[in-house]
C-alpha cells in the first residue's frame, strides 16, 4: 500500500532524495554538493504554500516524490502552479506510485485555490493523459523537447 505525505513530515528522507536526483539527473546536479542539494529540498517543506513537496512511502520506505511549485520554467509565464520533480524508484515503477503522486499534487493545488495546474514532461505523459490532463504544446527545454500539459481543477 502506498501512502502520500508531506516532505515536512519525513525530513529524514532528504539525503536519499538528494542522492536519487543526482543519480537521475547527473548533468544538472554536477556542480551541486550533497549539502546544497539537501538545502534545496528543505526549501520544499511548506504544507499550505508553494513549493510543497510530497513523498510516497510503501511500508514506511521512501519510493517516490513530486513537488507543487509556483513555476518550474521562467519561459512559461502564466503556467502556474507546476507539478514537477516527479521521481519513482525503479523497483516501484509501473505500480501506480507516479499516478498517486500526481493525484496528490493535483489535490494540493486544488486545496490552495488554484483553478489549473501545469506540468512539462516526456516520461510522465502517459500518467498525465490517463488523469485527464490536456496536452497544450511542445516546448524546447535545455534537455530537449517536452510536452506542456494543463489540468483544469474542478471545485
Amino acid at each position: 500500500m502506498i501512502t502520500i505525505g508531506f516532505l515536512a513530515d519525513h525530513l529524514d528522507t532528504i539525503p536519499t532524495l538528494a542522492i536519487w536526483f543526482r543519480n537521475q539527473w547527473p548533468d544538472y546536479f554536477a556542480d551541486w554538493s550533497q549539502v546544497e542539494m539537501e538545502q534545496d529540498f528543505l526549501a520544499d517543506i511548506a504544507k499550505d504554500s508553494l513549493p510543497s513537496r510530497l513523498v510516497a512511502l510503501a511500508a514506511e520506505e521512501l519510493v517516490g516524490t513530486i513537488v507543487l511549485r509556483e513555476q518550474g520554467d521562467e519561459t512559461l509565464p502564466g503556467c502556474q502552479p507546476e507539478l514537477g520533480g516527479l521521481f519513482v524508484i525503479t523497483s516501484h515503477r509501473g505500480r501506480g506510485v507516479g499516478t498517486e503522486l500526481v493525484r496528490a499534487g493535483m489535490e494540493r493545488a486544488r486545496a490552495q485555490g488554484y483553478e489549473a495546474v501545469y506540468a512539462t514532461t516526456v516520461a510522465a505523459a502517459g500518467i498525465l493523459e490517463s488523469l485527464g490532463w490536456t496536452f497544450l504544446k511542445t516546448v524546447v527545454h535545455q534537455d530537449g523537447p517536452l510536452g506542456l500539459y494543463e489540468c483544469r481543477l474542478e471545485g
